[in-house]
């Protein structure tokens, strides 16, 4: 029967790892141990004895260290697995002792060779000093006592390194002084020295402490790292003039300060000395970068360089940034990491005339100039660098990529990028633009760099939780077509590498043309009836003469100004003043008053009816009631007096009578 696969795997397996691990037995046999006496002023010390145990023999397993001396005398003490101490006590000085180290565990023992030697061989002596040392050139000294050795001669071993290194450089045969030939200009090396004082079988003595020396100064070899932040423009009066500190392994001695040469457009040169013990506001340096704070409006050139006590460097020039040039267009891409940029371009199809390299900018977006802003130069053969630094997460850098000349750059491309992306905030200012009977125009406000936490890929939006558009992240408005009439919902959310935002909702309502026509055909039917019944109306109205025109009322203005000039004059004291009374005139018949009608030529024609008195009867009381409107007659009591109470003299007087005195005034009867 065969046994399942699986099992049978297992099996193999089990085997493979019993075959190659280390089996427990026997512990391998130690190395023959060394021993020596360490320096103690004033009295002898314990033998020290160290030595290599071999395979780890994997079960536990004791070390012991064996001796024997020419008296006779022997004894063992145990120890680690490395080392093992003979107590002063048990050995005696300028004696012969043989030693050696057992080792054993449950499955046997092992011992190492012998060694042996003189205890009065075996003293170390005393550890050197350092006392001190020449800067230029650089050269340490030091002190060994070996006349407590009952010897004066002696060698030594010197070990030395740059503080930022950590592998030693050592020298053998040295005696009382090192002088190292070729050191690094300001640079701290660190020192160590062990010797021996002459013997058949000298120690040598421990390492001495470390010592630590300046080297000297020398003049700057290299030009500095010139560059500028011009934000989003290329004006140079909004450029600001930026360096990187430089190494001190490049420095070459203590930096004293900057040179800043300015040549002007109109021929004149400027050289400005920034001081680094008194930079008097010209300099600002932080995070290894430094600022020349005043403006560069008209310049046409900058040179900057750094001194120190032993020269200055060569002069760096600044790319100005120059627009209008014609370049090629390049495929850029930035990835984002966890603590860089991964930055890389393809290279033109034509090579880029008189271009020196290429500089690759980051510059954080929402920050003032000079602010989350570095720089790096990248030969002009090469096509990718990674960019380094303290990136905050969930944050914009704008990446750009320059063409440097001799004393101009040229942006060739740029792109936005976020170290790490998050999930975008909610969209703000989602609201109704236009709206129609089947269509609707929705906008909003598009997210900025410094609050959506990622690259924006696209705005989606959900139409009754059915529909779904992806607008793209350029656009802040969209326009939805054929909606059915009713109530309508639509949420709006960004999206970025991280995923989708919080949502944003905002309901609506739409209605059909059918609606629409049920208002409209009451409304105009309502105003052709109102069109209608004005014009009736119109029609129906009276004509009225204008009482303008009106004889009468002329008279009676005359009348009233000859009466204010007569109460005005002082030759009458006691003005009279008319009084006027108005009558209801019961009900007026054009065949019972007669009237007089007047001729085109002036002349009477003849009398309409005969003065008569009239009773009015029954159908005459329903005719007055009838009427539309009665009359009104003015009498001026004043003129009644003056005529001898004849009320109807003034129309038997005037021979001519207006419309209005027609219409509106009858004749006595």
């Amino acid at each position: 029967m065969a046994w399942p696969r699986v099992p049978c795997l297992l099996l193999i397996l089990l085997l493979l790892l019993h075959t190659c691990l280390p089996q427990p037995g026997p512990p391998s046999p130690p190395s023959a141990p060394q021993c020596h006496i360490p320096y103690t002023e004033g009295r002898q010390a314990d033998i020290h004895c160290f030595w290599d145990p071999g395979q780890n023999p994997q079960i536990p397993t004791s070390y012991s260290l064996h001796w024997n001396s020419t008296e006779g005398i022997s004894s063992v003490v145990e120890g680690t697995n490395v080392s093992g101490v003979i107590p002063r006590e048990l050995y005696t000085s300028y004696s012969d002792l043989t030693v050696l180290v057992k080792a054993a565990n449950q499955h046997g023992s092992a011992t190492s060779t012998m060694a042996a030697f003189n205890t009065g061989d075996i003293k170390k002596p005393p550890t050197p000093e350092i006392t001190h040392h020449c800067p230029q050139p650089l050269e340490i000294y030091w002190i060994v006592q070996c006349e407590d050795q009952g010897s004066s001669d002696q060698h030594c071993e010197v070990q030395y390194r740059p503080q930022d290194q950590q592998g030693w450089t050592q020298e053998e045969d040295i005696l009382r002084s090192f002088l190292l030939l070729t050191p690094r200009p300001y640079t701290v090396y660190e020192f160590q020295v062990r010797c021996a004082c002459e013997g058949p079988q000298a120690l040598m003595s421990d390492w001495s402490s470390v010592y630590k020396a300046w080297s000297s100064e020398s003049a700057p070899v290299k030009a500095l790292d010139v560059w500028s932040d011009c934000g989003v423009t290329s004006e140079l009066s909004q450029c600001a003039l930026m360096w990187k500190e430089m190494p001190t392994w490049l420095a070459q001695g203590k930096v004293l300060g900057y040179v800043v040469t300015l040549s002007y457009s109109n021929g004149t040169v400027a050289v400005v000395n920034v001081p680094m013990s008194k930079p008097g506001g010209l300099c600002v340096c932080q995070e290894k970068r430094c600022r020349f704070t005043p403006s560069l409006w008209g310049v046409s050139g900058v040179d900057v360089s750094v001194y120190n006590s032993q020269g200055a460097s060569k002069p760096a020039p600044l790319a100005l940034p120059t627009s209008g040039l014609q370049v090629p267009e390049l495929s850029f891409t930035v990835n984002q990491d966890i603590l860089s940029l991964n930055v890389s371009w393809s290279l033109p199809p034509q090579p880029i005339e008189n271009m020196h390299e290429y500089v690759v900018q980051y510059k954080q977006v929402g920050l003032p100039p000079t602010q989350g802003f570095d720089w790096i130069i990248v030969h002009q053969n090469h096509t990718s660098v990674i960019l380094r630094g303290d990136f905050e997460n969930h944050t914009a850098y704008n990446v750009s990529l320059f063409a440097v000349f001799i004393n101009s750059s040229c942006l060739l491309a740029s792109a936005i990028s976020y170290s790490l992306h998050g999930l975008p905030p909610k969209v703000t200012e989602f609201k109704v633009q236009r709206i129609s009977d089947s269509h609707v125009t929705l906008s909003w406000q598009h997210i900025s760099l410094t609050q959506s936490k990622g690259l924006i890929l696209c705005y989606q939006l959900v139409l009754n939780n059915v529909t779904v558009y992806n607008v793209s992240r350029d656009q802040n408005s969209l326009h939805l077509l054929g909606l059915t009439s009713g109530h309508h919902q639509v949420w709006i959310r960004a999206e970025t590498k991280a995923g989708l935002g919080p949502s944003e909702t905002i309901n609506f309502s739409t209605e059909n043309s059918h609606g629409f026509l049920k208002y409209l055909v009451p409304g105009i039917i309502a105003g052709m009836l109102l069109l209608i019944i004005i014009i009736v109306q119109m029609k129906t109205c009276a004509k009225v003469p204008d009482p303008s025109n009106s004889k009468l009322l002329q008279q009676m203005k005359l009348q009233f100004n000859s009466s204010l000039t007569a109460i005005f004059s002082p030759l009458e004291s006691n003005p009279k003043i008319s009084e006027l009374e108005v009558v209801e005139n019961p009900f007026w018949d054009a065949n019972a008053c007669p009237r007089k009608r007047s001729s085109p030529d002036g002349q009477t024609e003849g009398v309409v009816g005969e003065e008569r008195t009239h009773i009015r009867t029954d159908e005459e009381a329903e005719k007055e009631e009838d009427a539309d409107e009665g009359y009104s007659k003015i009498i001026d009591t004043d003129e009644e007096e003056r005529d001898g109470g004849e009320s109807g003299s003034l129309l038997e007087d005037d021979q001519t009578v207006s419309d209005y005195e027609k219409h509106f005034m009858p004749v006595v009867v």
